[in-house]
Formats: C-alpha cells, structure tokens, sequence
C-alpha cells in the first residue's frame, strides 16, 4: 500500500503569494492519474484489515489518500472530488482547535 498525504488543496491563494499549496487543478491530475496507473484501497478492506491481515496482501501496491488537519479546502474541493470518483480518503481531524478555540500553531506559522 502506498500512501499519499496532503495538506493544503485550493483553487488559489493570491492573497498569499508565499504559501504553500497544491491547486486543486493538480490534484484533479493527480487523481486522474492514480486513478489510470494504480487501484485505490476500499473502504471495506481498510475497515477490515485490523481482522484480516491477509488483506494486507490484497492491498498491495493500491494507494491510500490521506488528508491532515480536517482543512475546508477538503470539504470544499477535495470531498465531492473523492465521492464523484467512489474514492475512499482519510482525513485526519484535530480536536485541540475545537478545545483551544484558535487554529493550531503550524497553521498560525503558515500565515505569517
């Protein structure tokens, strides 16, 4: 299984020449690309794999999408993108922002 990460996915950050972002444009590519040179990890055998270490098996070389810090970029873009292509992602939600009530520290670097 090959995993790939991602952060930041939006249409364009003008107003902030010096961040770091992939467009959503070349996630679209991205996507259609995996999609024709790879098969992506269902749902059902990630769910299962805790069970079934021979899915293990079954999932090699298929690629697993992982989306951190729960951002609206991913709701926003990369969600409807995942669902019109019956792809399943993870996405990672910190909880600390709910309970702090401010966005974490990495983000607070990331504008300044």
């Amino acid at each position: 299984m090959k995993i790939v990460m991602y952060h930041y996915v939006r249409n364009n950050a003008n107003n902030l020449p010096y961040f770091r972002y992939l467009s959503f444009e070349n996630f679209c590519k991205q996507i259609f690309f995996f999609k024709n040179h790879f098969d992506f990890v269902q749902y059902e055998d990630f769910v299962n794999l805790k069970q079934d270490l021979n899915i293990f098996e079954k999932i090699k070389g298929k690629i697993l999408l992982s989306f951190d810090d729960g951002l609206k970029d991913h709701y926003d873009f990369v969600f409807p993108k995942l669902l019109e292509h019956k792809i399943f992602g993870l996405f990672f939600i910190p909880t600390q922002i709910l309970s702090r009530k401010k966005a974490l520290d990495v983000h607070r670097i990331h504008y300044l």
